[in-house]
């Protein structure tokens, strides 16, 4: 994946720029160099600090890069060949986590320990300081829960960044105790909140199915869980967003006037407070309510 502002040493020579013109870029300031890459003030700070370690983002890293939706999760997750763990040079090492938002690349305030990613590669797979999307979601799955990995695959096969059979390669390549859960993958998960919730449903085998339709037939619930629970899963760009908020309700109240109970989630109470969401989420499912039919 490319990023303005940074440009690899042999794609410069393959674009026919002299060594004599990059020097006379690098006396007046224009370029800096993090050989075998050289950056202008474009290139993001977040990135240019992880290629100066001699390391490039991947995991949640580097799906936030490639425009994915990513839960939080703790580290800065980066990889280099034939590097496994964050000894010698790299021992004790923090970066700041970089992240995507509306396409602007941002770099997050904390610095967090570096996450080394295998496996082991002999070399860099491409001249590109992000990795290809394959790689990021293979190196996802291997270190990360499950659920949190599927919310990147869904992401992936959401936006058309990634298709199924191109997902399915990948998760060929995965162990079975990973490959095996990650195959209930699906492209019509509208969020990362939507897909949070409805892994953890299906784990413990409540009745739930996703984007069903409207008894208008023009809309689609996020989840609905048995017979008449609909569960309205928000997305973290989702709060600021007054059009978002007044069609919620319109939803929300037609849905209720149908008979059908609503619950509507947040992105904290999913990916903050989760903890307790999921124990309130229980105490509703086993009185049981869900598997009665909309009330008229």
């Amino acid at each position: 994946m490319h990023i303005k502002g940074i440009e690899h040493r042999a794609r410069l020579r393959a674009q026919g720029v002299e060594q004599a013109v990059v020097r006379r870029w690098l006396r007046n300031g224009v370029v800096s160099s993090i050989q075998p890459w050289y950056a202008t003030a474009e290139a993001p700070p977040g990135i240019v600090a992880l290629l100066r370690l001699g390391v490039r983002p991947t995991c949640l890293d580097g799906a936030s890069l490639h425009g994915l939706w990513t839960p939080p999760h703790p580290g800065t997750h980066v990889f280099r060949p034939r590097l496994l763990s964050a000894d010698g040079e790299l021992s004790g090492a923090k970066a700041q986590p970089v992240r995507s938002r509306d396409g602007t690349i941002i770099t997050l305030a904390e610095e967090q320990d570096l996450v080394l990613h295998g496996p082991a590669l002999r070399s860099w797979p491409t001249d590109d300081p992000v990795p290809e999307l394959d790689l990021v979601l293979r190196h996802a799955a291997l270190c990360l829960p499950v659920a949190t990995s599927a919310v990147l695959f869904e992401s992936a096969l959401h936006r058309r960044r990634l298709t199924r059979h191109e997902a399915d390669r990948i998760l060929a390549a995965l162990p079975q105790r990973i490959r095996r859960p990650l195959s209930r993958i699906r492209a019509d998960a509208e969020s990362g909140t939507e897909t949070t919730v409805r892994w953890w449903m299906e784990s413990r085998q409540f009745p739930v199915r996703p984007q069903v339709l409207f008894p208008d037939g023009r809309r689609r619930m996020d989840l609905l869980v048995g017979r008449s629970w609909v569960i309205e899963c928000d997305s973290r760009e989702h709060h600021d967003d007054p059009l978002s908020y007044a069609e919620d309700r319109s939803r929300d109240l037609y849905l209720t006037s149908r008979g059908y109970r609503v619950t509507r989630l947040s992105w904290e109470q999913v990916f903050v407070r989760w903890e307790e969401t999921r124990e309130m989420l229980l105490a509703i499912l086993r009185r049981g309510e869900h598997l009665e039919p909309p009330r008229r």
